[in-house]
């Protein structure tokens, strides 16, 4: 049984904003505290998990164009990810911290079920929190697609979608799997043809290698990087970082990555090379789970 340890912290040291609306773009900079934060709200530390520095072969032949071509991808940095995506509880807290709205869970239980019906900002915004919290460098400056990411820094941040593959994968502990830990996906995922249409608490299903939890299925899970549906023919080789903004896929583009799949997908899309993404504010069938640089 999965069981949580709750550290009270103190006082921000500053308070984050985001503005997805009205016309204004969002931002993850920090600023000067707008409320106070409140002494009494205390964090629940991610159970994270040591991902060793390696080569792997990136992307597929048995899937879409866009997983091709297959290519090596090294991770030159050793990374902390976390065993399970970010859940209810734990961004509830944050919302509590910092006198924001709490996501609509559209009758679905919280407290353990992953978080839903964020955007990518919303992610970035709070993995800033989470590190601040604990007394963390902030991963995350500048302002909508201006946003930069410090990846030398000790706070939380997103996964470049080559960490999440390649933790996905196993890192050096990998088998070949096809899924997240398995071959067989009712082993290790919750999708279309399991799920009762509904997501599931979060660790219910069997771990990868590494002991990662429900990185096939259940829900997708943001990214760095924008998306290229092309970017691997020119990808570099060491700790690829995803293209610079390229013009909209959709009317409310441009994109992030999203990887993972979700409760909703069929056995294709919930691979671990599957790729997918998804407008920077829109909220959807999305969630992300937290990592941080060695």
């Amino acid at each position: 049984m999965r069981q949580r340890i709750l550290v009270p912290v103190g006082l921000l040291a500053a308070a984050l904003t985001l503005s997805a609306c009205g016309g204004a773009e969002p931002t993850a900079t920090l600023a000067p505290p707008t409320a106070t934060p409140k002494p009494d709200v205390q964090i629940v530390p991610p159970e994270m998990v040591l991902v060793e520095a390696g080569t792997f072969q990136m992307g597929s032949t048995d899937g879409p164009d866009n997983e091709q071509p297959v290519h090596t991808v090294r991770i030159t940095r050793s990374f902390y990810i976390a065993e399970y995506a970010v859940t209810f509880e734990e961004y509830d807290r944050f919302c509590e911290d910092t006198n924001r709205s709490k996501p609509d869970d559209t009758g679905r239980a919280r407290g353990q079920q992953p978080v839903i019906d964020v955007t990518w900002y919303d992610a970035a915004v709070y993995c800033n929190w989470l590190s601040e919290k604990e007394g963390l460098t902030p991963c995350y400056s500048g302002r909508g697609k201006a946003t930069e990411c410090d990846f030398s820094a000790n706070g939380y941040r997103l996964p470049t979608e080559a960490e999440w593959e390649y933790a996905a994968r196993g890192g050096q502990k990998s088998r070949g799997a096809i899924y997240a830990g398995s071959n067989d996906p009712d082993e290790v995922a919750w999708y279309a043809a399991n799920s009762e249409n509904q997501i599931h608490p979060v660790g219910q299903k069997a771990p990868n290698e590494l002991g990662l939890y429900d990185m096939s299925g259940n829900l997708y899970e943001w990214c760095w990087d924008w998306y290229g549906a092309d970017y691997y023919a020119s990808s570099p080789t060491d700790d690829p970082k995803g293209p610079p903004p390229l013009p909209a896929m959709t009317p409310r583009g441009p994109e992030r990555v999203r990887r993972s799949g979700s409760w909703r997908e069929d056995a294709e899309s919930i691979r671990i090379t599957f790729r997918s993404f998804d407008y920077v504010s829109y909220v959807g069938d999305n969630g992300f789970r937290v990592v941080r640089t060695k």
